[in-house]
Parts: C-alpha cells; sequence; structure tokens
C-alpha cells in the first residue's frame, strides 16, 4: 500500500498559536511566577524542572549548562513547554481514560493509543510512548497547538515514563496539585 500523497487540495497543518521564544534563565519574564519545582533522575540525566505560572500559562521549563562532549565547548540546553493552565486539570482528568476498559463510558477505543481535544483554545493531546527514553514506556503530554523548542517542525510533547508519572510525588501528583491550587485561586 502506498502512502497518500498530500498537495495543497488535503493537507492542512496543524493551526499554531503564536510562539513564544525560548527564554534565557537569566531573562525569564517578570510575569512567570514559580509553581513548583521537580527533580528527576532519567536514566542516568538529572532534570531539574521548574513550573512557571503566568497568569494563563503553565510553563515547564529547564536549562542544563554542560559540555559539548565532541568539541569540549559550553553548550546550554532549554527545555520549554507551554500549556494552558486548564491543561492541568484536562491531563489529570483524561489520563484515566487509558485504563478503562473498551466500552465503559468514556473509554478510549481498544485501537487507540493517543486521545486529542481542545482545551480551550489550543489543542491538546495525551499519546501513549512504547519507548519514552532508556527503552521505558511512558505517556506524552502534548500541546499540538505550539512548536516545540528548538525543533520548530513538531508540536511540544512532555514525555514521561510510567515510573515518573505515576510514583508517589510523581507527575501525577505534580499535575493534580497544581490543577487544585489554581481552581482554589492559589495560583
Amino acid at each position: 500500500m502506498k502512502p497518500p500523497k498530500f498537495d495543497d487540495k488535503n493537507w492542512k497543518p496543524v493551526p499554531r498559536v503564536q510562539e513564544w521564544p525560548v527564554f534565557q534563565p537569566e531573562a525569564l519574564p517578570e510575569s512567570w511566577k514559580i509553581v513548583q519545582k521537580y527533580f528527576q533522575d532519567r536514566a542516568g540525566d538529572d532534570y531539574n524542572w521548574h513550573l512557571y505560572f503566568d497568569g494563563k500559562m503553565l510553563i515547564i521549563y529547564e536549562c542544563d549548562d554542560t559540555i559539548n562532549r565532541f568539541n569540549g565547548e559550553p553548550i546550554r540546553h532549554i527545555f520549554q513547554y507551554e500549556f494552558p493552565i486548564q491543561g492541568a486539570r484536562w491531563f489529570v482528568d483524561n489520563i484515566k481514560r487509558f485504563f478503562l476498559k473498551p466500552g465503559e463510558p468514556g473509554a478510549l477505543p481498544a485501537h487507540k493509543f493517543s486521545l486529542t481535544e481542545y482545551c480551550g483554545d489550543e489543542k491538546l493531546g495525551i499519546s501513549r510512548l512504547v519507548d519514552c527514553y532508556a527503552s521505558t514506556p511512558g505517556y506524552s503530554f502534548e500541546n499540538l497547538s505550539r512548536c516545540g523548542h528548538p525543533n520548530r517542525d513538531l508540536c511540544q510533547c512532555f514525555d514521561m515514563s510510567d515510573e515518573a508519572l505515576f510514583k508517589e510525588g510523581g507527575y501525577l501528583s505534580l499535575f493534580t496539585d497544581i490543577a487544585e491550587r489554581y481552581e482554589r485561586g492559589e495560583l
């Protein structure tokens, strides 16, 4: 079977919202208020995530200054993901749908491994990952309305292993806490 041919008649790009710049840690916007810090040791790599709230968006941010192993020069890696703040509740409520039996109310069809819906004006998604990193299964929390940083061809995808998501104090607990704090007006 041949793959479909796409042309101007049948190809539509994913609508994107205005792109944000990648912010340097020395010049983060003043409107960003720290919500939570989260440390994760992921397959030998340390991630020191900072979660910010700017009044509308939840920003997941990490900056790592290292040495380039090929030329010995300093290099900076910045990871920045932007989600509508209501996306935290959307994620918490919808991750459960992956564990319902097909046919139960709200369950995903048996053949589906991803979910996409609009949350406000932005299209969010959750995908089941077979190889999240280091041959570990997991999930991806996606903002399909925003380009990734630095790869602007792909959407923003925040990957989490099963262990990191479901362990005590993991990402599910973190997003639940953020959603509840926002709903109580505490952010």
